[in-house]
C-alpha cells in the first residue's frame, strides 16, 4: 500500500500531507467558510474540527526534512518556488498516473495528473508536469503570505534515548548484528567483572541468542524425528478365555 499499491483520492492524500506540515495534527479539508443573506444575515459559518495527533511532531518534522530535501535536490527540484517547500513526486506504473503534493507557507496542495480511463501517457512523471503546475500555483497562492521555515529541530522524548552510561558500558554499541546472509551472530562478548559487578553468562562461540529458535522456525539442523517406541507383545495369560 505504501507503494501505491491501493488507489487513495487526490483530496485524502493531500490531507495526510496537510497533517505533516501541520507538526502531525490532522486536518479536516471544507470549501465553505460561511453563508449569509443578502442583508448580512448569517446563516452558517464553518466551525473548526475536532483535530487529532497523528503522529508525534518529532515525526512529522522528520517527514518534513525528507520532503525538504526530495524538491531541493531528488525528484521534485521543478517544484521550487523561491522558499522552503518540502513535498513528493509521484508515478505509476506505465506512466498512468502522475503525482505532486507539497506544502510551503502554511499551504499544503495535491496535483494530479493522468486519464479517467488510465491509459499510459507518454512522458508523464510526478517531477514533471504535476511540480510544474505545482510551483506555479504555489508563486501565486503564497505571494502575500510571510516565508516560513520549517521547524524540524524537535527534540526526541525522553524514551528513546539510551542513558549515556548503558552506551558507555556496551562494547557492542556499533558491532553488527546479522552475519552477511542476515542471520544472527554472536555478538555479546563477555564483559569484565570489574565493569559490572558479576560474572557474565558465556555463550557458545558459534551460537547466537536467538539461534535456536531461527533453527527451529526455518527447519535447519533439526535432529530426525524420533520412531515411535514398538508397543509390547500381548501377553498370552491375558488373552486366554476365561
Amino acid at each position: 500500500m505504501v507503494l501505491g499499491t491501493s488507489e487513495v483520492r487526490l483530496i485524502d492524500m493531500t490531507r495526510a500531507f496537510a497533517a505533516v506540515s501541520n507538526r502531525g495534527v490532522s486536518t479536516l479539508p471544507y470549501a465553505i467558510r460561511k453563508v449569509v443573506t443578502a442583508d448580512g444575515r448569517l446563516l452558517y459559518q464553518h466551525a473548526r474540527a475536532e483535530e487529532r495527533v497523528l503522529v508525534a511532531p518529532y515525526v512529522a518534522a522528520g517527514m518534513t526534512d525528507l520532503l525538504q530535501t526530495a524538491v531541493l535536490s531528488g525528484t521534485g527540484r521543478a517544484a521550487q518556488i523561491g522558499r522552503p517547500v518540502a513535498g513528493k513526486t509521484g508515478t505509476t506504473s506505465s506512466n498512468k498516473d502522475g503525482w505532486f503534493i507539497g506544502f510551503s507557507s502554511g499551504l499544503t496542495t495535491g496535483v494530479w495528473m493522468g486519464r479517467d480511463d488510465a491509459r499510459p501517457i507518454a512522458g508523464l512523471q510526478g517531477g514533471t508536469a504535476p511540480a510544474r503546475a505545482f510551483s506555479d500555483f504555489m508563486k501565486v497562492a503564497v505571494a502575500r503570505r510571510p516565508v516560513e521555515n520549517f521547524q524540524l529541530e524537535v527534540p526526541i522524548p525522553d524514551w528513546q534515548l539510551e542513558p549515556d552510561e548503558e552506551v558507555l558500558l556496551d562494547p557492542l554499541a556499533d558491532a553488527p548484528l546479522v552475519d552477511a546472509d542476515g542471520n544472527p551472530i554472536n555478538p555479546r562478548p563477555s564483559i569484565p567483572d570489574d565493569v559490572l559487578g558479576a560474572p557474565a553468562p558465556q555463550q557458545a562461540p558459534d551460537e547466537g541468542p536467538d539461534q535456536p529458535w531461527l533453527d527451529e522456525v526455518l527447519d535447519r539442523n533439526q535432529p530426525p524425528p524420533r520412531p515411535p517406541a514398538p508397543s509390547a507383545p500381548p501377553d498370552p495369560l491375558e488373552a486366554r478365555p476365561q
